[in-house]
């Protein structure tokens, strides 16, 4: 083959590479501009649901774990997010905040998930026995 050859081959490959790339980035963009904003969030610790709050009423909540643990959740301007926690790694407090249906902050050390629920009921896909 010659060298000619073998760049068109090469830059066929990189169109390739690159339209793949592009169409992912837009399925992305798509998702993360015009995906639906929830409407409340739910705390669950350790399988327990310990309550639902909207996303549209401004407040803290302080979330206690054990005897001395604790997580500060704070609900503003339709958004959730921990501010405070005395866990050991405070990755929960690093996350960003939440908004949109499917969205969540665990923290491991406390057993918590928070998750953002949609406005719509959701309905069973399959079921499978």
């Amino acid at each position: 083959m010659n060298a000619k050859g073998s760049f068109s081959k090469i830059k066929n490959d990189l169109l390739c590479l690159f339209g793949v790339c592009l169409t992912a980035g837009l399925i992305l963009a798509g998702n993360f501009f015009l995906g639906s904003k929830g409407a409340y969030v739910q705390v669950i610790q350790d399988g327990t649901v310990l309550g639902t709050y909207a996303l549209d009423e401004d407040q803290t909540l302080r979330i206690p774990f054990q005897e001395e643990g604790y997580n500060l959740l704070q609900i503003t301007d339709g958004k959730a997010k921990v501010t405070d926690a005395n866990c050991p790694d405070g990755l929960c407090i690093r996350q960003r905040s939440i908004q949109k249906g499917g969205e969540s902050i665990i923290c491991l050390p406390h057993k918590l998930v928070i998750q953002i629920e949609g406005k719509e009921e959701k309905d069973l896909d399959t079921v499978t026995y």
